[in-house]
């Protein structure tokens, strides 16, 4: 991509002032797929200087800094532990170390991107966005939210959830993106079930969350209905990678085996 400028603000406020004065003025992140969201910047804000590099320990939840490397998140002794370590699974399997030493976790989430590998488990926990100046929301709002956000994204608070959880990335080779990727965690005997790179981003099943988390025991005849569902509540796609078929029948496939292993 091309761009006129490169800033590094030493303030959000001028920070966020500057992403107001141009549409075309953009977050630099970790800068890996800027190429992906724009063929040109009038302006690049880079936000390392603003502190936003750190994890936090906050009680019952976790505070990540948007400018925390993916690699960082990785090695987080402060999220191995949360859900049975699903964040680490999913990030573990995103590229190579060199890549995740440059990608930061604020950049892969406010990107949306389809392919993503972190959305789908983050989204599968309770997980909360904060912006610059004055927003929060759900990461689930966040991801069904239209249009541009002129706020900057500082903060990604993920709850301190414990309990079982299952993570399955399809894909050709090591280093591709994913055909599909499910994330099932069971948060005190709720199941939140999310669906990823269909090939859009990721969502949440909800009929099929419905049907499991209304139910008194998980049968096998249940586990089937909220695979099925979760096959064909959300949209899937064809690509050069998969057709819309076969990542619904991982997603059947998956969803399933998922139920099976955080329902023991």
């Amino acid at each position: 991509m091309e761009a006129n400028r490169y800033l590094r603000p030493a303030t959000l406020e001028e920070a966020h002032q500057i992403l107001l004065q141009d549409p075309k003025n953009v977050l630099l992140g970790g800068g890996l797929w800027l190429k992906k969201s724009t063929s040109f910047a009038n302006a690049l804000v880079d936000l390392g200087a603003l502190g936003l590099d750190t994890i936090k320990d906050l009680g019952d939840v976790v505070e990540v800094g948007a400018m925390v490397s993916l690699r960082d998140f990785e090695l987080s002794p402060l999220l191995k532990n949360i859900q049975g370590g699903i964040l680490i699974e999913a990030v573990s399997q995103i590229m190579g170390v060199a890549f995740r030493n440059s990608a930061t976790i604020g950049g892969s989430v406010a990107g949306r991107f389809p392919f993503s590998d972190i959305i789908t488990p983050l989204l599968a926990l309770e997980t909360k966005l904060v912006f610059y100046p004055h927003k929060e929301m759900t990461l689930n709002d966040f991801l069904s939210f239209k249009g541009r956000l002129s706020d900057i994204l500082t903060h990604i608070v993920i709850k301190k959830s414990q309990g079982p959880s299952f993570f399955k990335k399809v894909k050709t080779t090591a280093l591709d993106f994913a055909v599909v990727n499910v994330a099932i965690a069971n948060i005190d005997g709720k199941y939140r079930i999310a669906i990823g790179s269909r090939p859009s981003v990721a969502s949440l099943a909800s009929k099929s969350m419905e049907v499991v988390n209304n139910a008194k025991n998980l049968s096998n005849e249940l586990i089937n209905k909220a695979a099925e569902l979760a096959s064909e509540e959300l949209l899937y796609a064809s690509t050069g990678a998969a057709s819309a078929e076969y990542r619904k029948a991982l997603a059947k496939a998956y969803v399933k085996r998922g139920l099976e292993e955080v329902s023991k």
